[in-house]
């Protein structure tokens, strides 16, 4: 059965019988703002894909790596789906919060999952050599927990020399580049994933950088069918990289507009345990609470994400809104807040019957 993911309009129409072009789309950790696409070249369209296009080079560029480290792929995904067939099989270590399609990836290809909740849980799973490998999504999402540098090159070493791998999905590095690992590739047994969906807001393009030492990425490679990332694709993210303007401005507008969000959310929903990042809040709270703040929202065309309860409690992802979306969703959120509240008074006022 596939994974549940955010974006699904065409489900959430179906459930609540809003129309598709009615809903505000809040359920992803997509930039509202993408990068401006210009109008392709015919000759793009009608050419094969071609590697000495120029596009390894600017992914290098921007993300300060060798070019030879770098390989393109069709989304991170294509990447995190086939890299764990490549490696040797033992226990290895996701958050149990997280992504789960890295969780997929490496079951199917019969290693051992093991959860951690905390940087100091998986630091004592290495130490201790409970794992071979170590999956670490940095910053992760939903939770939005970070891992520091100096830790996660600590564990690198340790994986390293018992024949281990550290993999880190920074799809939503693009944002703190300061705290990226890509420059200590093409370092053995590490693996770093990027993506030029979330930052750069082209979901649609279906490109992201699997970024590791030829060890693996020549086996990669034959994993990969010809032509897996085509000739638009590559064409829109070498401009894409490139263009250093915007992506300072793209980070100016999202650390305020992500904090402007947090402390909106947080005067809304103080009944959630809100955790921010620069392209989305998540709030933790009571399941019962979480299913009817989603329920409440999506009845008014608001899509957030709900996801799968542990411990007694939920988490809801809320992507960042648009300018022009703001009115509306703060309107829903109100009128959820005040459905919220008469629950809670009638909950109480049932309990003093007995």
């Amino acid at each position: 059965m596939p994974l549940i993911h955010g974006g699904d309009l065409t489900s959430a129409s179906g459930k609540f019988g809003i129309p598709k072009a009615q809903w505000i789309d809040l359920s992803t950790g997509i930039s509202p703002w993408s990068w401006p696409v210009p109008e392709v070249p015919e000759q793009v369209w009608q050419s094969l894909p071609d590697t000495g296009d120029g596009l390894e080079q600017a992914a290098a560029e921007y993300y300060g790596c060798d070019e030879n480290v770098v390989l393109p792929v069709s989304g991170s995904q294509e990447g995190l789906q086939k890299i764990p067939a490549l490696l040797e099989r033992g226990a290895v270590a996701i958050p149990v919060r997280g992504y789960q399609e890295h969780r997929l990836a490496w079951f199917n290809a019969g290693h051992e999952i093991v959860y951690y909740r905390s940087a100091e849980q998986l630091q004592q799973l290495v130490v201790s050599g409970q794992v071979k490998h170590v999956v670490v999504i940095n910053p992760n999402n939903p939770t939005g927990q970070m891992i520091t540098s100096h830790l996660l090159m600590d564990l690198q070493r340790q994986l390293q020399e018992k024949g281990g791998w550290l993999l880190v999905d920074e799809a939503f590095m693009d944002i703190q580049p300061e705290y990226s690992l890509v420059s200590e590739c093409p370092k053995s047994g590490l693996i770093i994933l990027r993506s030029l969906g979330k930052f750069f807001g082209l979901a649609g393009l279906r490109l992201g950088f699997v970024i590791a030492p030829l060890q693996l990425l020549k086996p990669l490679v034959g994993q990969l069918p010809p032509w897996n990332v085509s000739s638009p694709a590559r064409w829109v993210g070498k401009q894409a990289l490139a263009d250093m303007i915007w992506h300072n401005t793209q980070r100016e507008r999202l650390k305020v507009e992500s904090d402007e969000w947090l402390r909106q959310l947080e005067k809304n929903f103080p009944m959630l345990q809100l955790c921010g990042s620069p392209l989305f809040v998540s709030g933790t709270g009571e399941a019962g609470l979480c299913e009817t703040i989603y329920s409440e929202l999506a009845q008014q065309g608001v899509l957030v994400r709900l996801f799968d309860a542990m411990d007694g409690q939920r988490m809801i992802r809320f992507g960042l809104p648009r300018e022009n979306d703001k009115p509306k969703v703060t309107a829903a959120i109100e009128g959820v807040l005040e459905q919220v509240l008469e629950e809670n008074m009638l909950e109480k006022n049932v309990c003093s019957q007995y």
